[in-house]
């Protein structure tokens, strides 16, 4: 799994842990972590955003279109007041700088202070600095680098070298230079480097930074060996050259001799071949009484799948999968239907956390009134406006008191309710391009699934499906309230019964059998209902 889809519920500090707060939108503040989306470190005091732009002026948040921040670190920072647009500070002063300067007065307070600009000290203001001196540290050069002879040119560290004479080689690693005279090799034309040497391809060949004697057909390399295409036994696996090599080998994906008729590579081991048996990870299994899950074996039981490298009964209600992460909801104490996913992280009851959700990230938040989701971010409403994922900020503060209702977000297919999805008409498909146009969204859907259409509505509880004509289009009224969607991803789309609203949106890419999923849930409920009315 990608490191950026993994929730990350801690951040340290000084060797001091903050739980709930993800490193990935957090920031240290001194010895506490704080988000810099809604909040500010000045002077090691962590102070609420009043602005989308406020920034730091000591221990106070100013706004630089409205305010200025005066004085020095060492006497102290004040806010002031911008007078106009064109006043600036001096010292702990604002100035016009349309009519005064600022001059720094050595004697005897040794302060800055606005003058008028016919004042002297304007006047010396205005003589224009020589540049620094173009000494080596200045111009980018190397004080090591030579003081080169007319004709000549620098040649790395420490050398020199006449380009109509000589050629010049540098070592990679040491930055040193050599020059080498056009006669010791023979031919200007004909000279080539190799690592920091000068040779002769037509006497030497160069593999891997190693010179070697040239040797009729063997113009290939495999390491530091020269070896041809023609030599007999000789095979060359991950810049290894193996010789005396039996006619039928191969090289494995891990740079091992095996022979196909006779072996096979799980892994880096190589395994002789047992009739029915596949590889899982780094041996074998059969798939008839096995299960692989993730390169680990487990036994073959009834209604078994795969979380990570575990095996589970999805249909038992007693564990939840979360992004590869198993947990024992009885331990968790929590119902199957409650249980939800944030990543790989199972959520807490209630509604005390948030998940916020991007293509490929899931983050959790500690609930907070006046916050919304916009992608991973958990934004203050009040200081950002979001539209599909994107932060926008809001030009002055937008007063709420009430809790922000969050757009939708992307939910993990096991996270959808069963019932939703064996009694709603749902549509499933691949999202070829999006365009929006008036505020809503246009989708186009194709190549659905594994059914050779290419999209489909299904009535899960009848277990109907049929083929809808190709592309086939899907408009969602509010593009900003919608989450961004992946061009290449497979998604789920449950319909409000009676209407074309979309009420639930699930990506399937991670999902190699959505439909065997959703079918399996529907069949397990239909079967406990019908159980249940029997025994009635």
């Amino acid at each position: 799994m990608d490191f950026q889809s993994l929730p990350i519920v801690g951040i340290s500090m000084s060797g001091q842990l903050t739980l709930h707060v993800s490193q990935l939108v957090s920031d240290c503040c001194g010895s506490r972590a704080y988000d810099p989306l809604n909040q500010l470190c000045c002077d090691l005091q962590i102070l609420i955003r009043t602005q989308p732009h406020s920034k730091c002026c000591g221990k106070e948040l100013y706004n630089e279109d409205h305010q200025l921040c005066c004085g020095t670190v060492l006497q102290g920072r004040k806010v002031l007041t911008k007078m106009s647009g064109h006043h600036r500070c001096c010292g702990d002063h604002q100035f016009d700088q349309q009519s005064h300067c600022c001059c720094h007065i050595n004697e005897p307070s040794n302060q800055v202070n606005p003058k008028p600009l016919n004042a002297s000290c304007c006047a010396i203001q205005e003589v224009p600095h020589p540049p620094p001196a173009q000494t080596g540290q200045h111009m980018g050069i190397a004080q090591n680098s030579p003081n080169c002879m007319p004709g000549k040119k620098p040649c790395g560290l420490g050398a020199c070298f006449n380009p109509t004479t000589e050629r010049c080689c540098v070592n990679p690693t040491s930055l040193q230079g050599q020059s080498y005279s056009h006669d010791h090799t023979p031919g200007h034309y004909h000279s080539a480097s190799c690592g920091s040497q000068v040779y002769n391809p037509d006497i030497n060949i160069c593999c891997s930074e190693k010179l070697s004697n040239r040797v009729l057909g063997k113009n290939l390399c495999c390491g530091t060996t020269p070896y041809g295409l023609e030599d007999r036994g000789v095979l060359c696996c991950n810049q290894t050259l193996h010789l005396a090599v039996e006619d039928g080998y191969q090289c494995s994906p891990g740079g091992h001799l095996y022979r196909p008729s006779r072996d096979m590579v799980c892994g880096s081991r190589v395994l002789v071949i047992d009739p029915g048996k596949h590889c899982c990870g780094e041996e074998t299994y059969d798939p008839q009484y096995d299960i692989c899950c993730n390169g680990h074996k487990h036994h073959r039981l009834k209604n078994v799948s795969c979380c990570g490298g575990k095996a589970y009964d999805p249909s038992s209600g007693q564990m939840k999968c979360c992004a590869g992460t198993l947990y024992n909801l009885q331990v968790q104490d929590k119902l199957s239907e409650e249980a939800q996913c944030c990543g790989s992280v199972l959520m807490e009851a209630g509604s005390t956390q948030t998940c916020c959700s991007a293509p490929g990230l899931d983050l959790l938040y500690p609930t907070q009134p006046g916050f919304t989701c916009c992608g991973h971010r958990y934004p203050n409403a009040s200081l950002w406006s979001c539209c599909a994922g994107v932060l926008h900020p809001r030009p002055e503060p937008h007063n709420t008191t009430k809790n922000v209702i969050p757009g939708p977000r992307l939910l993990p297919l096991e996270d959808l309710k069963t019932e939703v999805l064996c009694y709603n008409e749902v549509l499933l498909g691949t999202v070829e391009s999006v365009s929006v146009k008036m505020n809503k969204r246009s989708i186009v859907m194709v190549n659905a699934m594994y059914v050779m259409v290419n999209a489909m509505y299904m009535l899960a509880s009848r277990a109907n499906v049929s083929a809808l004509p190709s592309p086939h289009y899907v408009t969602l009224p509010d593009h900003c309230s919608s989450p961004e969607l992946v061009p290449g991803n497979t998604y789920i789309w449950v319909k409000i019964p009676s209407s074309d609203h979309i009420s639930f949106i699930s990506d399937l890419s991670d999902n190699s059998s959505p439909l065997y999923s959703i079918f399996s849930r529907c069949r397990t409920l239909f079967l406990a209902r019908s159980k249940a009315l029997h025994n009635v």
